[in-house]
Formats: C-alpha cells, sequence, structure tokens
C-alpha cells in the first residue's frame, strides 16, 4: 500500500475501472483487518479467562500451603515444648 502515482488513463471509462478496483481492494483489506482484530479480542479474552482461573487455583494452593505451614510450625512448637518437659523431669 504505497503511495504510487495512478496510471495514466486512456478513457474515463479505464479510471473509474482503476478507482473502483482500487476501493474494493481497499474494502477488502479493511475487512480482513477487522476479522483479525476480533480473533485477536477473542483470543484475549479467552487467555484472560484462562489466566484467572489458573491465578484462582494457585491463590487457593497458596492458602492451604500457608495453613499447613501454620499447623506443621505448632506441631513443631508442642514437640519443643513436650521435649522440654521431658528433659526437665529426667533431670
Amino acid at each position: 500500500m504505497g503511495d504510487q502515482e495512478p496510471p495514466q488513463f486512456g478513457s474515463l471509462e479505464e479510471e473509474l475501472e482503476y478507482w473502483k478496483e482500487q476501493a474494493n481492494r481497499h474494502q477488502q483489506i479493511a475487512v480482513e483487518a477487522q476479522e483479525e482484530l476480533q480473533e485477536f479480542q477473542q483470543m484475549s479474552r479467552d487467555y484472560e479467562v484462562e489466566l484467572e482461573t489458573e491465578l484462582k487455583q494457585c491463590e487457593a494452593r497458596n492458602r492451604e500451603l500457608l495453613s499447613s505451614n501454620n499447623r506443621l510450625r505448632m506441631e513443631l512448637e508442642n514437640y519443643k515444648v513436650t521435649n522440654m518437659e521431658v528433659l526437665e523431669t529426667e533431670l
């Protein structure tokens, strides 16, 4: 789609036909661009939904791991306290 000089025409009908062809060609390019844009937008929406789903799953897994970590820390503290009490009673 360069800025070319239009050719010289031998008649008004030739010029009319040339410009009709140019208009049709540009119309087709515009239609194809619009279709590509719509396809891209749909793919973007689909990808966004996929990422949101994945994010929710990761957040849920993170909450589970944090909860498990907290539970294990408490168990560790309980074992420490219990072992300290056992050691103190043995002394």
